[in-house]
């Protein structure tokens, strides 16, 4: 936020600085015998000018804009403006009426002043009104980057509040059959279920999470889910961490390895499931491996709707910055995703 501040500021002076200097670029070249006395009454309206223009700039950005012109009070706004570039014309009449008049300065002959005067009113006044409009779009565009922020916001927390309660549900319903006769076992996996509801309630809502937290909550997950396996399902997994400095997006992981084990794991057929999660420098890199067994209607209707919404996320928060590939065939599903978290 700070570096986005930084940059900020600094392409505002620059433009300013772009565009103050277009007057002395463009302007015509004025007789040698002219120039000392166009510079002592040239120096002194440009810089007030200048001065007057950011003010106005700034004024209308700041002010204006979200008092006047985003409260749909549009006649108010415009009096406003034309108030405000009065003054820099009026400005210099008020300025010779309380305020001794300067030394005599050479002046252009009349019939040439007089020719000129017009299309400088105009060009100055165009200025103005560049200004103003320029504002505008700017505040326009500032207000809308918010607005989709705020959009993308409201989606990512949509998609977290799809996928998070449908695991939990399944998970609870799982402690639920093993407190019928394995009361042990059971209270394990109450434990390792509170830790994750605790990590989903004090971190699960933040943008972005400790990876090492995020890891911790994944191997929860494989070890319930590792207690509950039946005999004839083989479960083999490595997670390996090696940036405990770096953060991710909570929850974006977890959907592969749910999926995995819901549409890969049968109490009565040979079942095989593979996890690997694993840390280098700043590049994360998971695959995950299992082989299709016969599942519930209910799983069928909506498989594939937690990898949806995580592709979904992975666009909103890693675009550029992930790969996904999901290989399938009639007898296995393997995904391998890499996003480089730096």
């Amino acid at each position: 936020m700070k570096k986005n501040k930084t940059v900020e500021i600094a392409t505002h002076l620059i433009c300013w600085l772009i565009f103050l200097s277009i007057p002395f670029l463009f302007s015509p070249e004025p007789p040698p015998e002219m120039k000392h006395a166009i510079g002592k009454l040239y120096l002194i309206p440009v810089l007030t000018g200048s001065i007057f223009l950011i003010l106005l700039f700034y004024f209308n950005y700041f002010v204006l804009i979200p008092k006047f012109l985003f409260t749909n009070r549009y006649i108010s706004y415009t009096l406003l403006c034309i108030a405000c570039i009065s003054l820099k014309f009026i400005g210099p009449i008020i300025m010779m009426t309380f305020f001794p008049k300067p030394e005599p300065i050479i002046m252009l002959p009349d019939p040439h002043l007089k020719s000129m005067m017009p299309m400088a009113f105009t060009n100055n006044l165009l200025i103005y009104v560049v200004v103003v409009l320029a504002s505008i779009g700017l505040r326009l565009n500032s207000r809308w980057k918010l607005t989709e922020q705020e959009r993308l916001q409201s989606e990512l927390s949509a998609l977290k509040s799809q996928i998070n309660p449908h695991f939990l549900f399944n998970t609870l319903n799982s402690v639920y059959a093993e407190t019928l006769g394995k009361a042990n076992k059971a209270a394990e996996m109450i434990l390792k279920l509170s830790d994750m509801m605790r990590y989903t309630l004090t971190e699960g809502h933040f943008d972005k999470v400790s990876i090492q937290r995020e890891f911790d909550y994944i191997v929860n997950y494989i070890e319930l889910q590792k207690l509950r396996l039946a005999s004839k399902a083989k479960l083999e997994y490595r997670i390996i961490n090696s940036a405990n400095d770096l953060q991710i997006a909570p929850f974006l992981l977890i959907p592969f390895i749910e999926n995995a084990f819901k549409y890969g794991v049968n109490s009565e057929q040979n079942s095989y499931v593979r996890i690997e999660l694993k840390t280098i420098n700043s590049e994360l890199n998971l695959i995950v491996f299992n082989k299709k067994v016969e599942t519930e209607k209910t799983h069928q209707e909506t498989f594939g709707l937690g990898i949806k919404n995580t592709k979904q996320r992975l666009a909103l928060i890693y675009p550029d910055k992930h790969l996904l590939t999901i290989y399938e065939t009639a007898a296995d599903y393997l995904v391998s995703l890499h996003i480089n978290l730096a």
